[in-house]
């Protein structure tokens, strides 16, 4: 092309965009939205990397699966949406101008340099339209990301705070610049092949009876995929439930640790952090019934040979033990074997020693004593002879014993008899856990005696139901400028509250974004089907037909749309209730499932108005021309 055509194709596009400033306004704000949504996520997702980043000491070391599957599907998913409202806006642009683009062949020009020309018009926009779409989509992601970084383990200086950088302004770019590339292909390509015949004559490829060809699967689609959305997040949020689950997420009224001990982004714990003070200022609380404290020791437990035997023959020959083992402790050139012969040798397993107070072996679970009792005998248990040993857990069920009740162990040279086996509640256990671990509990004065005077890892504490308000304000203001942090009912009730609003706002958030897309394609796909039927819409007019008739028969397809979109949204949203949200409900803490459709209940009849809006304000438009322009309209 030469320097002289490619000024004309500019002139051209640039000539129309001035021309029809209302429609490529529209087009411009599809782009918008659409960078919106790239720049919302991108946003968020960056900035929680750059913390997990800070927080890994410069290595991205971890990835939830479950986190990475949601990222994937999120921009899977607005990629999708965005190129629905484009796909559609642009295409209805191409209708539009269709006849102008027929003219131009007329004149001989070619249809590279009508490619080019929308081509251009598309840069223009996106110059345009993406960097608008790029500020609201980091002020959108500057507020949610404080709400997500609440749940996200990571400890560096700026946790919640937005990370942006050049990388993550250039893939919301690329995202954005991309899906408007795929969107306008098949539009460009239209009207690029289109004869000039052909332009002066297209209807918009419509069917018998004026609807547009494919045009109501994308219509249908994007309304659907907005409602089920909606409904999605408000059953997550309607199926919370605080009181009724709190107390199986807590182990007593409070727990106190330090702030960083159950972050998973933090590598070194501080399992020395309640002090002495703490615990004095709190026992001259009124209301307080016991304290209790939980100390860590973490080393290797050396067994006798006879002990050693059995746990060979038992738990180590055991077939999950042995693919535990080839999971995380071979490589090439080092089998199972190897790791058997070379234990068998030491005689030690990798594990934790703790040291309990009262309050805390009343917390334990599913214990099994030497007495065949399931309750342990303080009395007993703390005379320093005795030890409790937890079983190793393989599995959310599965359970394996290493040693037995009546087993004589070793800790630091001492001798003790296995007295019980026990569960610790996870909640108040040593978050660090081995692939194979052996882990044995003291009472707290043989503890202390061993390892010498130290600080607990948690102090636990129960108190007068109504005394809990009070002792919750003091113990908030004695934290708060510490290192300590602190759980108890109504802090587990408000974190998993958050976490509900969390997936409310985000989700009602894309459902909004979507329902807009599901809305201006329909009212794309109705404006478009009434500009090419407006030469025919004037002739039943001139025959007598009436413009309420007319608007009613224009009604009718609008209602045609509803009904597909409601019996599909509803058939949908029923499945994935029951299916996908469940399952995901009730992995939560603190939700319990709960089916509704009272969303859709509240939305279509909003989606039915609009929908009967639509047709009507478009026919107003072109009904603005006289009959006889329309019937002279080819």
């Amino acid at each position: 092309m030469s320097k002289t055509s490619k000024k004309v194709v500019k002139k051209l596009a640039s000539s129309s965009i001035k021309k029809n400033r209302g429609k490529y306004s529209v087009m411009s704000f599809s782009v918008i939205l659409t960078t919106v949504l790239f720049s919302s996520f991108f946003t968020v997702v960056g900035s929680l990397l750059s913390e997990f980043r800070d927080s890994s000491m410069g290595q991205y070391n971890y990835m939830d699966p479950v986190a990475s599957l949601v990222c994937v599907v999120a921009l899977v998913l607005f990629i999708f949406s965005g190129y629905l409202i484009i796909y559609n806006i642009f295409d209805l642009n191409m209708i539009a101008e269709m006849k102008e683009y027929g003219l131009l062949k007329t004149i001989g020009t070619s249809e590279r340099q009508i490619r080019n020309m929308v081509k251009h018009r598309t840069r223009r926009i996106c110059c345009v339209a993406i960097p608008i779409g790029l500020a609201i989509g980091y002020g959108v992601g500057g507020w949610l990301l404080p709400m997500i970084g609440k749940f996200i383990n990571t400890a560096c200086a700026n946790k919640g705070q937005v990370h942006m950088n050049v990388w993550i302004i250039l893939f919301t770019i690329l995202f954005s610049y991309f899906t408007v590339a795929i969107s306008s292909r098949r539009p460009c390509k239209k009207a690029a092949k289109i004869s000039p015949v052909e332009a002066s004559r297209f209807t918009g490829r419509l069917k018998k009876n004026g609807k547009p060809k494919k045009k109501i699967i994308s219509v249908v689609m994007s309304l659907t995929l907005s409602l089920v959305l909606l409904n999605s997040a408000y059953t997550i949020v309607n199926s919370f439930s605080a009181t009724a689950y709190a107390e199986d997420f807590i182990a007593s009224d409070f727990c106190v640790q330090d702030s960083l001990l159950d972050n998973a982004g933090v590598n070194e714990k501080n399992v020395n952090a309640v002090d002495a003070s703490f615990i004095t200022e709190a026992n001259k609380q009124k209301g307080v019934q016991e304290i209790g404290n939980l100390y860590l020791n973490h080393g290797e437990h050396e067994f006798s040979p006879e002990v050693w035997s059995e746990i060979e023959d038992y738990f180590y020959s055991d077939e999950i033990v042995k693919m535990q083992i080839e999971s995380f402790y071979t490589d090439e050139g080092y089998s199972v074997n190897d790791y058997l012969n070379e234990l068998h040798n030491k005689r030690t397993i990798e594990g934790n020693t703790y040291g309990i107070g009262e309050l805390v072996a009343e917390k334990l679970e599913d214990v099994k004593t030497m007495d065949g009792t399931t309750v342990i005998d303080w009395a007993k248990f703390s005379s320093g002879n005795y030890v409790l040993a937890e079983r190793w857990q393989y599995a959310n069920d599965g359970f394996l014993n290493i040693v037995n009740p009546g087993d004589k162990i070793e800790i630091e040279g001492r001798e003790y008899t296995v007295y019980a086996l026990v569960d610790i509640p996870m909640v108040i256990e040593y978050p660090v856990y081995a692939p194979i671990e052996c882990n044995f509990i003291l009472p707290e004065n043989e503890y202390l005696n061993i390892y010498g005077e130290c600080s607990p890892m948690r102090t636990l504490i129960d108190v007068d139901d109504e005394e809990e308000k009070s002792f919750e304000e003091w113990i908030s203001n004695y934290t708060k400028n510490t290192s300590l942090s602190y759980t108890s009912k109504q802090s587990v009730i408000e974190d998993n509250k958050e976490f509900g609003e969390l997936f409310a706002i985000g989700g009602i958030l894309v459902a909004v974004i979507l329902g807009v897309i599901g809305v201006m394609n329909f009212g794309n796909t109705m404006i478009a089907s009434i500009i090419t039927r407006s030469r025919e819409l004037a002739m039943l007019e001139a025959v007598g037909m009436t413009t309420k008739q007319q608007k009613k028969s224009l009604r009718r397809e609008g209602l045609r749309y509803f009904t597909y979109t409601s019996v599909i949204t509803v058939l949908l949203s029923s499945i994935l209730n029951v299916t996908a949200v469940k399952t995901f409900v009730n992995n939560l803490p603190m939700f319990s499932w709960n089916f509704s459709l009272t969303s859709l209940v509240i939305c279509l009849p909003v989606i039915l108005v609009i929908i009967l809006i639509i047709p009507a304000v478009a026919y107003k438009r072109i009904s603005r021309r006289s009959v006889v322009e329309r019937l002279r309209t080819e």
